[in-house]
């Protein structure tokens, strides 16, 4: 019997990225008319299976003269996060959230964006995709773009349960020249671009503390002891996306959804899928 492919995979999502109405105050909040009003992502699910996940992350777009806005909504009962240093991968020790934008589509000059709950964050440019031979710019720097986060919870406290965090990005188009090479800033209605969100899951396993009552006579002795110790926490890590890869690999732009940008205002419209 043949197997039944994934229709996640053959079918790359979509969405209709709609002009804003009026100010938004990048602050991570999310309450202005225009995020109201915006249409949200489906929810990022498993990167290769396209599998539901147990929390949800939806992301939404408006654009207008100036900058392209991107929010985004992170469930999650344990908000944590300990990487401050700038242009370091917060992915590997903390919940984070990445943004992967392909304005041409071609797969080449790429812009891979981090954030983790305390608004670190993270930027690469990739002439070619990443793990397959690219050259990625490391510590580079959108210049004037704007990010915060706000944490709905009590952040770093595993006995708190916390609702989740939020993310809210505004990029300007004055900056993304060497990643929009062949097309125009701000984009043309009906332009559409390559976009994925990425969603690194962390998850803190606390085993029960196991700990031993014996004296040492010295470190050696201790060393070599073998019996019962504490014993620390395990953090689990999975990735979630929006656009389903066909490996376990978030470079790979071919794969990524469709972003239409359209003239009309946000809540006009219903976006196409």
């Amino acid at each position: 019997m043949q197997k039944e492919e994934n229709p996640c995979i053959q079918s790359p999502p979509e969405y209709v990225c709609y002009r804003a109405v009026g100010k938004i105050r990048t602050d991570g909040h999310l309450v202005e008319s225009s995020w109201r009003k915006a249409l949200k992502t489906r929810p990022l699910v498993h990167i290769t299976s396209g599998e539901e996940v147990h929390f949800n992350t939806q992301a939404m777009m408006v654009w207008d003269d100036r900058y392209w806005y991107v929010g985004c909504l992170v469930e999650e009962t344990d908000v944590f996060a300990c990487e401050g240093r700038h242009h370091t991968p917060v992915y590997h020790t903390d919940h984070d959230i990445e943004l992967f934008v392909d304005p041409d589509g071609d797969g080449e000059n790429y812009y891979e964006f981090q954030i983790n709950p305390i608004n670190t964050i993270n930027e690469v440019f990739w002439d070619k995709p990443g793990r397959a031979g690219g050259q990625g710019i490391f510590g580079w720097d959108l210049v004037g773009i704007k990010h915060a986060v706000q944490v709905q919870g009590t952040l770093n406290c595993p006995d708190m349960k916390d609702e989740g965090w939020s993310v809210e990005l505004a990029l300007p188009w004055k900056s993304m020249g060497r990643m929009c090479p062949n097309v125009p800033l701000p984009p043309m209605p009906g332009d559409t671009w390559r976009v994925n969100f990425t969603r690194v899951e962390k998850t803190r396993r606390r085993p029960k503390i196991v700990r031993s009552t014996r004296q040492f006579s010295s470190v050696q002795e201790a060393r070599d002891y073998i019996g019962p110790r504490i014993k620390g926490e395990v953090i689990e890590s999975v990735d979630w996306v929006w656009a389903v890869a066909p490996e376990y690999n978030a470079h790979i732009p071919s794969s990524w959804g469709y972003v239409h940008f359209s003239d009309l205002e946000v809540g006009t419209a219903i976006r196409k899928k």
